[in-house]
C-alpha cells in the first residue's frame, strides 16, 4: 500500500450480526487504511463508539466471551414504553466509552437515533457518547425509548439501516458503508408478520370505520408508575411499537436497494440470527473476510470531491 489511505464509516445495524464491524475496522487497521470518520446507528453505534473512545479491544473481548448469563444482567424489566428499561445495558455502556462526550473526540464521530413523536432522524454529536448510544440501540418494544433532551428517541435503524446521509455530513474523504443487515434473520421476519397484521387490522377497521378504536389502540398505555410516566413521556409499550411500525412502513416506502456509498461492505452474515451473541468470533470473522475482499477499492485513489457512487462496489465475504 502507498501514502496514507483514510476513509469514512457509516456502520450499520444488526443486532448481533454487527460485530461483523469489529472484523472490518480490525482488517482496515491492519492494512493501514485510517478511519477518519464515523457514523452509527443501532448495534453499529455500539461499535463505532469503542473506536473512537479508544475500547475495541475491550469491546471484542467482551462479546468474545460471552454468555446467556451475561445478558441476563441487562434484564431490568419495566414493561412501560419497551420490556426492558435499559439501565444496565446503559451503565455498560458509560464503562464502555470511559464517560467520553462527542467533543473530545479526535476522530468524527455521530450517532443516529429516530424521534418517536414524529418519525425524524435525529443525529446526535454533542454530550455524552454513552447517552447518544443507549439511544440509537434503544429497540421499540424491547428497550424503552430514551429521553434526550425532551425528545422520546428510539433505534436509528428505523430511519436508515445503513447511515450513509448521516456519514456524508461529516465531509469524510471516502464514504464507506457496512451493511450487517439480512432479510433472512429470524427477528426481522418475525418483526416483519406483526407489521403485516397490524396492517391488515388497521386496513379493516378503516373499512368499517372504525377510526376510534384505531385511535384508542395507538394511545393504549402499559401499567407504569408516576416515575415511569416522567421518563417515558406517555409511551406504552403498544404506543410505542405500533409508532415504530408506522416510522418503518414510511422508509420502506422511499427505500430503494442501492446505498449511496464509495463502496459498500456485505459480510455474509445470512446465517446468523439478531441473538447469537455467542458465535461472535464466526461473525468477526466474516467481517474481516469482506473487508479484505474491499482492500484493493479502498486504497485507490479518492473520489472527486462531491461525487457519489450510487451503487458503491459492493463486496460479500
Amino acid at each position: 500500500m502507498h501514502g496514507r489511505t483514510e476513509v469514512g464509516l457509516a456502520l450499520g445495524g444488526g443486532a448481533a450480526r454487527g460485530l461483523a464491524h469489529i472484523g472490518v475496522l480490525r482488517e482496515l487497521q491492519e492494512a493501514g487504511v485510517v478511519v477518519t470518520h464515523v457514523a452509527g446507528c443501532s448495534f453499529g453505534s455500539i461499535v463505532g463508539a469503542a473506536y473512537v473512545c479508544g475500547t475495541l479491544d475491550l469491546l471484542e473481548e467482551r462479546v468474545r466471551n460471552l454468555s446467556r448469563a451475561h445478558l441476563v444482567r441487562y434484564a431490568d424489566t419495566v414493561f412501560a414504553g419497551g420490556v426492558l428499561r435499559g439501565d444496565a445495558l446503559l451503565d455498560e455502556l458509560r464503562c464502555l466509552t470511559r464517560g467520553i462526550h462527542f467533543e473530545e473526540l479526535s476522530v468524527s464521530f455521530a450517532v443516529l437515533a429516530t424521534d418517536l413523536e414524529t418519525g425524524a432522524p435525529v443525529v446526535i454529536r454533542r454530550g455524552p457518547i454513552a447517552e447518544a448510544v443507549r439511544a440509537s440501540i434503544s429497540i421499540p418494544g424491547l428497550f424503552a425509548p430514551a429521553v434526550v433532551d425532551g425528545r422520546a428517541l428510539v433505534d436509528g435503524g428505523l430511519v436508515e439501516l445503513v447511515p450513509v446521509n448521516v456519514l456524508r455530513e461529516l465531509r469524510p474523504p471516502r464514504v464507506v458503508a457496512v451493511d450487517v443487515s439480512s432479510p433472512y434473520d429470524v427477528w426481522t421476519r418475525a418483526v416483519n408478520r406483526a407489521r403485516w397484521s397490524v396492517n391488515g387490522v388497521r386496513a379493516h377497521w378503516r373499512r368499517l370505520g372504525a377510526a376510534g378504536a384505531d385511535r384508542l389502540l395507538v394511545r393504549l398505555p402499559a401499567a407504569r408508575t408516576r416515575q415511569d410516566r416522567s421518563r417515558d413521556r406517555g409511551w406504552g409499550l403498544v404506543r410505542t411499537v405500533l409508532t415504530a411500525f408506522d416510522i418503518t412502513e414510511a422508509r420502506l416506502q422511499r427505500h430503494t436497494d442501492e446505498i449511496p456509498a464509495d463502496v459498500v461492505i456485505c459480510p455474509d452474515v445470512r446465517r446468523f440470527h439478531g441473538h447469537q451473541f455467542d458465535r461472535a468470533a464466526e461473525i468477526i470473522a466474516a467481517g474481516r473476510a469482506a473487508a479484505r475482499k474491499a482492500l484493493p477499492w479502498l486504497t485507490g485513489p479518492a473520489p472527486a470531491s462531491g461525487s457519489v457512487s450510487s451503487p458503491g462496489k459492493a463486496f460479500a465475504s
